[in-house]
């Protein structure tokens, strides 16, 4: 028996991985926003990182691009509504001043 994979099944089995990878991307990418307000409903300070889950799979770029959109652009609309404070400075975010206002409608149901 030949245990040699062919170059077309390596390059299905590389696309399949591109494809999950991209799925979980678009997924954390969506949920940000709910994922910081959600951490911050148990803790006092978090860092200003991607939240993540264990079986979410992404790439350097992938990776890249979610830190960037976090510090550019989900961070900064929730602290513009007064639900997250950034310190950019530090890297961390705490609660806002109407923190407790928005949590109801930010919540979907994906908690962890």
């Amino acid at each position: 028996m030949d245990a040699r994979i062919s170059r077309s099944e390596v390059r299905l089995e590389m696309s399949k991985q591109a494809d999950s990878s991209r799925g979980d991307f678009l997924t954390v990418l969506r949920e940000q926003q709910q994922r910081v307000v959600t951490a911050l409903e148990t803790e006092e300070k978090i860092d200003a990182t991607p939240i993540i889950w264990d079986e979410e799979v992404l790439s350097c770029e992938e990776y890249v691009t979610l830190v960037y959109e976090l510090h550019h652009v989900h961070l900064l609309e929730l602290q513009t509504t007064g639900v997250i404070e950034f310190n950019r400075h530090e890297e961390t975010v705490i609660r806002g001043l109407r923190f407790h206002e928005a949590r109801p409608l930010l919540k979907r149901g994906d908690d962890r």
